[in-house]
């Protein structure tokens, strides 16, 4: 069993920098609070990256970090996201544009569901992963995998109805 050196994890990060930071874009919504994630868990997977095994994708154990630290910050800013506002913002009139638009309500909508939710919808449908690939990489069972995606899916659906009835009409 080899261990794995700097030079691996300056390769690693080479290669999948760029997918890494895409998923964190999803899971947190800013791009900048995206690399600000991404480099926090970069630095824990480098702390610990002595001790992985050379024979094991480490994407998997980066990408679990990644979870981790979006669903702690979630836990911890959750009040300052919340905003009141004394009346509500005006609603967009449909255009020539209407798949960014479509692209970026999803987004924003995708942004309001948890994070162990959104974690499960990012990893099962953006990065592809299985079910059980999903469920080892957030720690859970494969059930709670399907129930948070079915769940997950099913308010996005709600909400997306709701917020594209005036881009249809």
């Amino acid at each position: 069993m080899g261990r794995r050196d700097d030079r691996s994890f300056v390769e690693f990060v080479t290669a999948r920098g760029n997918a890494l930071l895409r998923t964190a874009s999803l899971l947190c919504g800013a791009h900048q609070d995206a690399e600000d994630m991404l480099q926090t868990a970069l630095e824990k997977a480098y702390r610990h990256w002595g001790r992985l095994d050379a024979d094991t994708d480490p994407e998997p154990y980066v990408r679990r970090i990644l979870v981790n630290l979006v669903i702690s910050r979630s836990r911890r800013w959750k009040v300052l996201r919340e905003i009141q506002m004394a009346r509500l913002p005006e609603t967009p009139a449909a255009s020539s544009d209407h798949a960014v638009e479509l692209r970026g309500t999803l987004m924003n909508e995708l942004r309001k569901l948890g994070p162990r939710q959104r974690a499960v919808l990012v990893l099962r449908f953006w990065e592809d992963l299985s079910e059980a690939e999903t469920a080892q990489a957030l720690g859970c069972s494969v059930g709670t995998v399907k129930s948070q995606a079915s769940r997950g899916l099913a308010r996005l659906r709600e909400r997306l109805d709701k917020s594209l009835a005036p881009l249809g009409s």
